[in-house]
């Protein structure tokens, strides 16, 4: 009998959209049994333990940004635009599993996206002071959109997730291509598609 939480495949199926939406590479998912994740950490592809019970490895534009000075982007206004996709990435995990509960999606950001939304506040303190009021509320909006738009292809992924518990981020790629006949380039979808 499969225990695997199927909000927890849904969760991650959120994070593995962004991902490929953003042509950003994804190594691996995974989403272990709750005993699993009771049981002790897994082991990521970097040889790290993970305290989790749902893990994507993939590749960020922006790599441990609690290590970089806050505002930075306003001399370096070239990140905005990775961070704000590295944002997508952060809470499009919390989205979906609030649109699979029907619920509201701030519900899950002091949950089981905890992580997400520490990352998430990790990233914005990088923004120009000018854009930190509204950079979470649009990172939400943005990922909201997304989940919603492609919604068929995430419940492909996360019913894969459910049943399988891991996939490899060419088993996930050909999926989604299957089901949404795109491959997105790196960076190549506009963000403002997601504004409307």
């Amino acid at each position: 009998m499969n225990t695997r939480r199927r909000c927890t495949a849904f969760h991650e199926a959120g994070h593995v959209l962004a991902f490929w939406w953003n042509g950003q590479p994804i190594q691996r998912v995974t989403v272990r049994h709750p005993e699993e994740a009771a049981a002790g950490p897994m082991v990521d592809l970097r040889g790290h333990l993970q305290p989790v019970e749902g893990l994507v490895e993939a590749e960020y534009f922006v790599l441990h940004p609690a290590l970089i000075a806050q505002g930075i982007a306003e001399y370096l206004p070239s990140m905005v635009e990775s961070i704000e996709r590295d944002l997508i990435d952060c809470f499009a995990g919390p989205v979906a599993e609030a649109v699979f509960r029907h619920s509201q999606s701030d519900t899950f950001l002091g949950s089981s996206g905890r992580g997400d939304r520490q990352r998430g506040h990790e990233l914005i303190s990088l923004l120009p002071p000018r854009m930190l009021l509204d950079a979470e509320s649009l990172a939400i909006t943005r990922a909201n959109h997304l989940v919603r738009r492609y919604w068929p292809a995430l419940t492909a992924v996360a019913n894969r997730l459910h049943e399988q518990g891991s996939m490899s981020g060419e088993a996930i790629n050909l999926l989604l291509r299957e089901v949404t006949g795109e491959t997105p380039k790196r960076r190549a979808n506009n963000l403002a598609s997601l504004d409307r």
